[in-house]
């Protein structure tokens, strides 16, 4: 499994949209200006989402996002707050299959529940 990045979450990735680092956009899904892809991605408790891959629509820089409901989802289910850090991974399966991981840490968080991270509410 190879770590495509790693990023300490701002406030705009956890209320809105997840910026991704223009230089891994290769190798996630190549795209041009205005253009968007559905991935997926397991968590570390397995389940896969359904994340929007888009870069913006018109400028000199790409500027490549995942946003869209399940972004939102998965920020709220996971209760990540700005600070808060991911890893995304890229991972071959059976049959030469890519495949993505994001796996989540959270700060001030001592403890785990089945695999993963877990905030106290």
């Amino acid at each position: 499994m190879a770590i495509l990045f790693s990023k300490e979450l701002s406030e705009t990735d956890v209320s809105h949209r997840l910026a991704i680092p223009s230089g891994k956009l290769d190798q996630i899904a190549p795209l041009s200006l205005g253009e968007e892809v559905s991935i997926a991605v397991i968590d570390a408790t397995g389940h896969q989402w359904s994340f929007r891959l888009s870069t913006r629509k018109e400028g000199k820089y790409l500027k490549p996002v995942i946003s869209g409901n399940q972004w939102r989802r998965f920020v709220t289910e996971r209760n990540l707050r700005k600070g808060d850090k991911i890893n995304f991974y890229q991972e071959t399966i059976e049959n030469n299959e890519e495949r993505f991981r994001i796996e989540i840490e959270l700060i001030g968080v001592p403890f785990f529940l089945f695999g993963a991270p877990m905030r106290p509410v």
